[in-house]
């Protein structure tokens, strides 16, 4: 049997677990887009206040044609993310329009848009004349 003293330190003890569990659970945000930075990086309006929040994982975030798709995609729109992690004062996430992955669709225009460029755009680097070379072959085929 345990003492109260047991008792209570076990009950401290799980006390904490379970807020350390809930302090881990990623949060969800909305909020209108109200301007695009590049081509990974916009501005939500939520609660009254600002977020920038940083997209993972995008390729050639500077390229104006990555942030002109981007824009197309989410400017003036009410988003939801899905938060990874906070770095360095940016949200970084998944960005949601009507449940659609953003980033996802920003990597499928970008990949449409690399395999009809031409070969001499100085935009593209390795990785890009990869997926013109894989587009060439039929790999990204209509599905």
């Amino acid at each position: 049997m345990l003492s109260k003293v047991n008792r209570w330190i076990l009950g401290v003890i799980l006390l904490h677990v379970a807020a350390s569990l809930q302090a881990a659970q990623p949060q969800e945000y909305m909020g209108k887009v109200d301007h695009v930075y590049d081509g990974q990086t916009v501005r939500i309006f939520y609660r009254g206040g600002q977020i920038r929040v940083r997209l993972p994982a995008v390729e050639n975030p500077d390229s104006q044609q990555t942030r002109q798709t981007l824009a197309r995609l989410v400017a003036g729109k009410t988003v939801r993310v899905k938060e990874i992690r906070w770095d360095q004062g940016y949200l970084v996430g998944h960005l949601l329009v009507d449940n659609t992955d953003v980033a996802a669709e920003l990597a499928r225009a970008m990949q449409e848009n690399v395999a009809g460029a031409p070969r001499s755009d100085p935009e593209l680097g390795p990785a890009q004349h990869d997926i013109q070379d894989a587009a060439d072959l039929g790999t990204w085929a209509q599905r």
